[in-house]
């Protein structure tokens, strides 16, 4: 997970200090004053992440972005003070026309942030996290050159959603804050952090360094009560060095008001990288002490010889009763039983083979229900229910599987842990 900052301080915006040998004057030009950065924790972010946030019109199948919706603003890359105006303009262009937003971003700015989370309540915007994927990239690569100029070329991408490892961290969380109705699917990550002021090469002192750190803190404060967010958002993020980050659990993301929903489930998606699989990530409302909203994953991939291997990972906390009942899947007049493998820290792992045949016939109309003691509310009257799934995007997802499995000598490790977790499993 790349760890990014909260904080890019434009010193003109907040008034603090100027370059070397000039006062600071009210109402001076930014050009004349020295702008303070975050010093960056992790650079491993891909080339668009790094590059400055982008904003395009995506549009796909019908309900791609939900019901009746098939046209959405995509948001990518780091957040820059220059981000609210590129963000106006655009929605200036739209009209009345009224989309929501989905942001993939490691975080950048404060004040951008900020800026664009206003600009975001102001108009009454819908915001959610996911990967836009135009379809012109695929020749090329979702992470090459060519994709992100098509990206920055003002036209409207043909594209498709996809939650599965996107990101919003840092600064991106102040401005999913400003979302009129805010959602997070399940598999996303949000990581928060205090934030790090960096002078460049001039030797700023701690005095200054910490009145920086005030004022914008401040500023953060302010946003959040404005936005109706809880001060404890900030006291979390605030609480961890910011060379470091916090991963916010689905409780925390229910705590800190982002996403209060009580369930919620993303498509069967298919993906090459690291290796071939179908994957589809889900969460609900168990009330379990210790994480009460624990996400899921299920994720076919290929097996021994022409077999797939289903695996099922779940959170629980780390003090719960091990299950040694397996997980039961129905679908399509199919029961799979899927024995309990192991568990790791929070995860509960479970996986079976199959035969390649034996869910080639389901369609997306198909209803899934899993049963696992580890979902079942902690009333004490029930036990392992029914949690009913979706298969939307199964059958061509499934028929991509098949044809990469057949195209592999793939020999079977049992993958585990790593590819639960490589495949969006939950990991605290």
């Amino acid at each position: 997970m790349p760890k990014t900052c909260w904080l890019l301080i434009t010193v003109g915006v907040l008034g603090v200090i100027a370059t070397p040998g000039a006062a600071a004057q009210p109402g001076a030009p930014p050009s004349q004053l020295h702008p303070l950065k975050v010093r960056g924790t992790d650079d491993r972010q891909s080339v668009p992440e790094r590059l400055p946030m982008t904003f395009f019109v995506a549009t796909g199948t019908d309900d791609a972005c939900g019901p009746d919706c098939d046209g959405w603003i995509a948001a990518e890359g780091r957040i820059d003070l220059e981000a609210p105006e590129r963000f106006r303009r655009l929605l200036a262009r739209l009209g009345p026309r009224k989309l929501p937003l989905y942001l993939n971003s490691p975080g950048g700015s404060v004040m951008g942030a900020i800026g664009l989370g206003r600009l975001i309540r102001s108009r009454d915007l819908a915001v959610s996290v996911a990967r836009t994927l135009p379809v012109a990239c695929r020749q090329d690569g979702q992470q090459s050159k060519a994709c992100d100029t098509l990206k920055r070329s003002g036209q409207n991408l043909v594209a498709e959603l996809d939650s599965n490892k996107a990101l919003c961290n840092s600064a991106c969380v102040l401005m999913l804050s400003g979302g009129a109705r805010r959602s997070v699917p399940p598999g996303v990550r949000l990581a928060v952090h205090a934030i790090g002021v960096d002078g460049g090469k001039t030797n700023l002192s701690r005095p200054v360094i910490a009145a920086a750190t005030r004022v914008a803190n401040a500023h953060i404060v302010d946003f959040l009560h404005d936005m109706g967010a809880p001060k404890a958002l900030f006291d979390a993020a605030n609480a961890i060095p910011h060379e470091s980050s916090r991963v916010l659990g689905r409780d925390d993301i229910v705590r800190f008001g982002i996403d209060t929903r009580e369930f919620a489930e993303a498509d069967w998606r298919f993906r090459e990288e690291p290796f071939a699989a179908l994957t589809k990530n889900f969460f609900m409302h168990t009330g379990e002490a210790g994480i009460a909203y624990p996400e899921a994953l299920l994720q076919l991939n290929c097996g021994v010889g022409k077999s797939l291997r289903v695996m099922f990972a779940q959170e629980r906390p780390a003090s719960a009763t091990e299950i040694a009942r397996p997980v039961r899947l129905a679908v399509g007049g199919h029961r799979i039983d899927v024995p309990y493998l192991r568990r790791v820290g929070t995860l509960e792992i479970h996986t079976t083979l199959l035969s390649p045949d034996a869910l080639a016939a389901t369609s997306d109309d198909a209803a899934l229900e899993v049963s696992s003691d580890g979902l079942a509310p902690t009333d004490g009257k029930t036990r392992g229910p029914a949690v009913a799934l979706t298969m939307t995007g199964f059958s061509a997802a499934y028929a991509r599987l098949r044809a990469a499995c057949v195209a592999t000598t793939r020999i079977d490790t049992g993958c585990g842990l790593r590819c639960m977790r490589e495949g969006g499993a939950p990991a605290r």
